[in-house]
Parts: structure tokens; C-alpha cells; sequence
């Protein structure tokens, strides 16, 4: 494999990784904001059970574009280094061919 190759899909991996761990941790502000800002676009009025489904649902949303941007970051590492891992053994190699 080309050292560039290596290079740039461990950085885009971390990238991913630091993302989702970023927009996990700050999904309360983030939702949070997203139903203050419905909030302003309804002329601020808006029913109390309304504002928080709409708080828990911008949480969940950011929670799970979070999660998804970790876990493929995640796996984009963990099969790189088992990639890396099998290239570095030639007779692993003739034992997966058998």
C-alpha cells in the first residue's frame, strides 16, 4: 500500500472519530438550539410539551449523526490496521489462501 494512502485514511478516520465524539458530547447544546430556534420561528409561542419534543429530537438526531460518524471512523481504523496487520505476515497470507 502507498504511505500516502495510509496517511490519508488514518486521518480521515481520526477526523471522523473527533467529529462524532464532539457531536455526542454536545448534543444537549445543539438540541437545545434547534428548538430554541423553532421556537423564534413560531413568534415565540409554543407549548411546553411541543419545545421539548422538539429538544429531545434535535438531541437524538445529533446523537445519532454522532454515533454514525464514530463507528465509521471506528471501522475505517480497525480494518486498516487488520489490512496492514496481514500484509506485514506473508505466511498469513498462504494460510487465508488455503
Amino acid at each position: 500500500m502507498n504511505k500516502n494512502y495510509l496517511t490519508f485514511t488514518y486521518a480521515i478516520s481520526g477526523i471522523s472519530i473527533i467529529v462524532g465524539l464532539l457531536m455526542i458530547l454536545n448534543s444537549g447544546s445543539r438540541g437545545q438550539s434547534v428548538a430554541a430556534a423553532e421556537l423564534t420561528r413560531q413568534f415565540n409561542s409554543m407549548d411546553t410539551a411541543q419545545y421539548n419534543m422538539i429538544y429531545e429530537a434535535g438531541i437524538n438526531q445529533f446523537l445519532v449523526l454522532g454515533g454514525i460518524l464514530l463507528g465509521i471512523g471506528l471501522l475505517m481504523i480497525c480494518l486498516l490496521s487488520f489490512v496492514l496487520l496481514l500484509r506485514s505476515k506473508p505466511e498469513a497470507e498462504d494460510e487465508l489462501h488455503v
